[in-house]
């Protein structure tokens, strides 16, 4: 059953994205799945449990971390994309102009990154510091997502940096536990990739 969560996001951006040209629906429909496996597996105190390790040392050095991201993607840019005109022209090809990509903002910085991470954490094995196949389909989805914007040697680091976030993300619930750090951090990485792209946008 892991593995057919884990194909949720998968299943989710190839009808969203791929044949139905929509960044919305492949986002609701890959939600949409993380709550059906809520419901299915019925966890236990899963809110004491989101917010449990917030007196963590490394959450604060965690948050500026992620934080960089908005100067790095920013400044990167020009670097990754396979075009100058790329990004509007991808974005506008999944439907998120206007107010469409302005809600998308705090939508994927907010509720994403807590549905996401409680849907990973059920997944991925409790012990254990080393790489496994959930790290590797959780950055592997990504790639999914962003081929078509990045050059493929970056696409290789892209994969890297998520598996290895999978990883630390893992390594934090189980040392802290709680997913307090996972779904802090990864918001703020969320939301710094959002604010690098408007920034881009706007010019």
């Amino acid at each position: 059953m892991n593995l057919v969560a884990a194909l949720v996001p998968y299943a989710a951006v190839l009808l969203g994205m791929y044949l139905f040209h929509s960044a919305w629906l492949a986002i609701l429909l890959y939600h949409a799945g993380i709550i059906a496996f809520m419901f299915y597996r019925k966890p236990g105190n899963l809110w004491r449990r989101m917010w449990a390790g917030m007196k963590s040392p490394l959450l604060m050095p965690g948050l500026i971390i992620c934080a960089m991201a908005t100067p790095v993607v920013y400044f990167m840019w020009p670097w990754l994309a396979v075009s100058e005109t790329i990004l509007p022209e991808w974005l506008g090809r999944y439907g998120l102009t206007g107010s469409a990509w302005l809600w998308m903002i705090p939508y994927f910085s907010i509720v994403h990154p807590v549905l996401e991470e409680i849907h990973w954490q059920a997944i991925l094995p409790k012990r254990g510091k080393a790489l496994c196949w959930q790290d590797g389909l959780f950055a592997g989805y990504h790639v999914l997502v962003l081929f078509q914007l990045i050059k493929a040697p970056w696409l290789l680091l892209v994969f890297g940096v998520l598996a290895g976030s999978s990883v630390f993300w893992r390594w934090a619930a189980e040392r802290f536990n709680g997913y307090a750090l996972p779904i802090l951090t990864h918001a703020v990485a969320d939301g710094a990739v959002m604010f690098a792209v408007h920034f881009l946008l706007r010019g």
